[in-house]
């Protein structure tokens, strides 16, 4: 499937992206959370957490490199392990996230704006977030990329500051016991903390839109990797040291504590703006700037009207999925709605999404051999295996985790409707297309997922 905008995202683009996709609000709220569980071995579990998903995340880069595409999160699994399995997971994650993650986000980013304006109403600071970034993309992904640049070194910036900050009353004692805390505890830390690395898989939409896929897609994905996992360990340590434990305990958010003890006003007003806030802001752009690749990959294989899949006559842009987009996360914003529990049912659509795409890069190598062969990225199949077997499952225990903290069968029953809704589209659309002389199964084998020549540069 062809783009108007091909071969021209460079490697420092599709970076900053996988950044941004991976730095999100988890930072904040999980570093607390799990610091109150393990103390100072918090730099430990953030540690111990980057394994697995780094691990899971090497078979999607090698699909990247191997065979790119638009809409790689739903394309590999649709032609390589189940059409509907691939469907129903776009769906699920696609409603949950644009309906739960990103008002959420968006609020969230109301509430620390309010630390600086407090008389501003975060419904209305939230509204701005998700209509600045719609319009931002309706304009074309290369500003889109440019602002998600732009928004990364910021918080990068933000996130060093808070760390030279926390220096001037770093105590090295304070980490005493790093290295033996309570295996139980340690280990509940490193599950919650996994879920701050995700996101990287993102760029797995982009894939023919890359300049040499081959090089850039995994290229992007260990540098990324490699400067969160720094950042990450840098702010775990100086968090852990910057004040005694008993204030870290006490606080909801540690690294806002650790500023407010560090940092001036000025200094405390561009940590909240250009920390948390575009910790939060720089995850809604990235998911919004990669969430169309998948809906216009359905959309080309017919599961969807054609009509969605229209773009702007002039600026090229699918305007009618931003549109949609926008129009249900506004709508979050003011529903009222536990948005916490779409953010959850978002989670579990994004397992389902990993989990298949695993599968996928699984059958690479039987299924395309000599484009693994030669792949400029390639895992040798002991090392697929043990990667994705991995990445499977952390999907199964998250999965599972998710679902015993949603505490009820009213939430776990009402995820099932969105399973079911999708599964319900899903068989309707393939009898729809029957009717009309279309075999899916057909129009998906036509479909080689094979890149030109220049595609495997």
């Amino acid at each position: 499937m062809g783009s108007m905008h091909t071969r021209r995202l460079g490697f420092w683009q599709v970076c900053a992206l996988a950044v941004g996709l991976m730095v999100g609000g988890g930072v904040f709220v999980f570093s607390g959370l799990v610091a109150k569980k393990v103390g100072p071995a918090l730099p430990l579990a953030y540690l111990l957490a980057a394994v697995p998903v780094f691990l899971s995340l090497l078979p999607l880069a090698m699909l990247g490199a191997t065979l790119p595409t638009l809409g790689g999160n739903y394309r590999y699994p649709s032609r390589m392990v189940s059409p509907g399995l691939a469907f129903v997971g776009v769906w699920v994650y696609a409603l949950a996230v644009f309906f739960g993650q990103f008002p959420l986000y968006a609020l969230e980013c109301g509430r620390y704006a309010r630390l600086l304006i407090p008389w501003l109403p975060p419904e209305l600071t939230a509204l701005a977030v998700l209509g600045g970034f719609f319009v931002v993309n309706l304009l074309g992904i290369r500003l889109a990329l440019q602002l998600q640049g732009l928004m990364v070194a910021l918080l990068l910036v933000a996130l060093l500051h808070y760390a030279g900050a926390g220096l001037w009353t770093f105590e090295p004692s304070r980490l005493a016991g790093m290295f033996n805390p309570q295996p139980a505890a340690l280990l509940q830390g490193v599950a919650m903390l996994s879920f701050t690395y995700f996101g990287a898989n993102g760029i797995l939409e982009l894939g023919s839109d890359i300049r040499e896929p081959g090089r850039v897609v995994p290229w992007a994905i260990s540098v990324a990797f490699a400067v969160v996992t720094g950042l990450y360990l840098v702010v775990a340590v100086v968090t852990v040291g910057a004040l005694p434990a008993k204030e870290l305990a006490g606080s909801e958010i540690p690294l806002l504590a650790v500023a407010r003890a560090t940092m001036g006003d000025g200094g405390l007003a561009f940590f909240v703006l250009c920390g948390a806030m575009l910790a939060l802001t720089t995850t809604i752009h990235g998911l919004y700037v990669v969430g169309t690749r998948s809906v216009l990959a359905i959309t080309a294989d017919q599961l969807l009207p054609a009509w969605w899949a229209g773009r702007h006559p002039r600026l090229g842009t699918p305007y009618r999925i931003q549109t949609g987009i926008w129009a249900l996360s506004s709508l979050g914003v003011v529903t009222g709605f536990s948005l916490e529990t779409f953010a959850a049912y978002a989670t579990l659509g994004g397992m389902l999404l990993f989990g298949p795409v695993l599968l996928a890069a699984l059958r690479l190598p039987s299924r395309f051999p000599e484009a693994w062969r030669n792949s400029r990225f390639r895992l040798g199949k002991p090392l697929l295996w043990l990667c994705c077997g991995t990445g499977l499952l952390m999907v199964v225990v998250f999965s599972f985790a998710i679902l015993a903290e949603l505490g009820s069968w009213l939430k776990v029953g009402f995820f099932a409707t969105f399973l079911l809704s999708g599964c319900g589209w899903f068989a309707l659309r393939k009898r729809t297309l029957r009717r009309r002389g279309i075999d899916l199964a057909a129009l998906l084998r036509a479909d080689t997922l094979l890149p030109s020549p220049q595609g495997r540069k």
